[in-house]
């Protein structure tokens, strides 16, 4: 498992997409729905993901990890006492789990690459 992304919450995620484009030399990789995502050009693995939700302090970004197995992940972690939330999608499609770290951050383990 590897740190695939940060996402970052926000009103008008596109707007703030489009700021670290231009402010930054980085490029959209996708942009579905209320979600975008951007990298830089020579780093394909260096992500920032804008998703539509509320920005206030301690909610605003979330760390998103990569994983093949995000099922079996969960159940490894679930193992060393961290606090999981129930799996959404499945296997072949989108999949992913929200958990929370040892002071309550919430994180992400996902197979979105």
């Amino acid at each position: 498992m590897h740190l695939s992304r940060v996402i970052i919450f926000s009103p008008s995620p596109r707007a703030l997409a489009d700021f670290y484009c231009r402010a930054f030399a980085m490029q959209v990789i996708s942009s579905e729905g209320t979600f975008t995502d951007i990298g830089a050009a020579d780093s394909p693995t260096s992500r920032i993901a804008f998703h539509k939700g509320k920005s206030a302090p301690g909610t605003s970004i979330k760390l998103c990890f990569h994983a093949c197995d995000v099922a079996a992940e969960r159940k490894r972690l679930i193992g060393l006492g961290v606090q999981m939330g129930k799996l959404h999608g499945s296997a072949e499609t989108l999949c992913l789990c929200d958990g929370k770290d040892a002071e309550g951050n919430v994180f992400q383990i996902s197979n979105r690459t």
